[in-house]
């Protein structure tokens, strides 16, 4: 199945709802991680500048968070 780019701000959201923060920037890159930073390996990272943000890095972050796309699909869309 492909996928298309999520757009930042929906994207934003659905971290929010998932209880992450925003951290820092660092360039044009956003860092977001829960507030007890010992619940992710590693934070999420994306260009926050982008108006959309492709598929495969949005793959990339959900691994990071361990939520399937289909649950990403349905929590955006309740968004």
């Amino acid at each position: 199945m492909t996928y298309k780019p999520v757009s930042t701000k929906i994207f934003k959201k659905f971290l929010r709802a998932t209880g992450l923060k925003h951290q820092r920037t660092s360039g044009d890159h956003e860092i977001w991680d829960y507030p007890n930073k010992s619940d992710l390996l590693r934070p999420v990272t994306f260009i926050g500048c982008d108006k959309n943000i492709p598929a495969l890095h949005v793959n990339t972050n959900l691994k990071t968070l361990g939520i399937k796309r289909k649950d990403f699909d349905e929590i955006i869309s309740n968004l």
